[in-house]
C-alpha cells in the first residue's frame, strides 16, 4: 500500500487531484496484487488514510475520503467491479480495467469519455452530465435537447401544444418569432430558424421513438451544440 505513497508523493497533492487521475494511481496499485487484502475498499482507504498521516498514529479522514471517491469512479466507469465470488466490499478489475491498467491508457480514457462542466449550460449539470458521465449517452442527449425544448417553450410563450420542429419554426420563425434576433438580417433569422428546427428534429426526436447508439465523441458533440442553442434562446428572450 506503500506503492500509493510512493507514486503521488504527499497528501496536498493527492487532495487536488481529480477523482479519475487518483483512481488510475489506485489501478495502478491493485492490478498487479489481484489477492491482495487491499482490494476490499475499507481496507485500502483506511490504510491510505494511515499512510499519508504525519506519525506513526495518524490518521487522514480527508484522504481515505478521496480515496474512497476515486474508488467510487472506478467502479461507475466499469474498471473495477464487486467480487461475486467474496463478500460485500470485495472488489476485482475488470477487462475494462486490466485493458487501461496503465496510466497513459487511462488517461486517454478518461479523455474520451470526459465533459467538462464549463463546457455545458448550468441547467445540464444536475441530469444531462452525470447521465453522460455514467455511459448513458443516448439519454443524456435526449436529455439535453428536451431541456432545450422546454425552456425554448417557456421563454417563448408557448403552450404544451407546441412541440419539436413545430415549436422551434414558431418560436424563431423570421418574421413574428418571438424568440427570433429581430436586429439580424432576414436570412440569419431563417438560418437560425433552420438550426434549431434542425437540431431538435435531428437529435432530439430520433431519440425519443427508436433506439440510438451513440458513442461518447458523438453525444458529447450533440450535448455541446444543445448547450450552444440553449444560450442563444435565453439570450434572444431578452433581446
Amino acid at each position: 500500500m506503500m506503492l500509493l505513497r510512493t507514486l503521488v508523493g504527499d497528501a496536498l497533492t493527492l487532495l487536488d487531484l481529480h477523482p479519475a487521475d487518483l483512481g488510475g494511481y489506485i489501478l495502478q496499485v491493485l492490478v498487479p496484487y489481484p489477492n491482495s487484502q487491499y482490494w476490499r475498499r475499507g481496507s485500502f482507504c483506511d490504510q491510505a488514510a494511515r499512510d499519508f498521516a504525519e506519525g506513526a498514529s495518524g490518521f487522514r479522514h480527508d484522504v481515505g475520503l478521496a480515496c474512497a471517491e476515486a474508488w467510487s469512479w472506478l467502479e461507475m466507469n466499469g474498471l473495477i467491479c464487486q467480487n461475486f465470488e467474496q463478500d460485500p466490499g470485495w472488489y476485482v478489475v475488470t477487462r475494462r480495467g486490466a485493458a487501461a491498467a496503465e496510466r497513459e491508457q487511462l488517461q486517454a480514457l478518461v479523455k474520451a469519455e470526459e465533459l467538462p462542466e464549463s463546457f455545458v449550460h448550468p441547467s445540464f449539470l444536475l441530469h444531462v452530465r452525470p447521465l453522460f458521465l455514467q455511459g448513458r449517452f443516448e439519454t443524456a442527449v435526449f436529455e439535453a435537447f428536451k431541456a432545450l425544448e422546454i425552456r425554448m417553450r417557456d421563454l417563448g410563450g408557448f403552450g404544451p401544444d407546441k412541440i419539436g420542429v413545430q415549436l422551434a419554426g414558431a418560436a424563431f420563425h423570421p418574421e413574428d418569432g418571438p424568440l427570433r434576433h429581430k436586429s439580424a438580417e432576414k436570412g440569419e433569422r431563417v438560418a437560425l430558424m433552420n438550426l434549431m428546427a434542425g437540431a431538435i428534429g435531428s437529435y432530439k426526436n430520433p431519440a425519443s421513438h427508436r433506439r440510438v447508439e451513440l458513442q461518447a465523441q458523438e453525444a458529447r458533440e450533440m450535448i455541446i451544440l444543445a448547450s450552444h442553442l440553449l444560450n442563444i434562446v435565453e439570450v434572444n428572450s431578452l433581446i
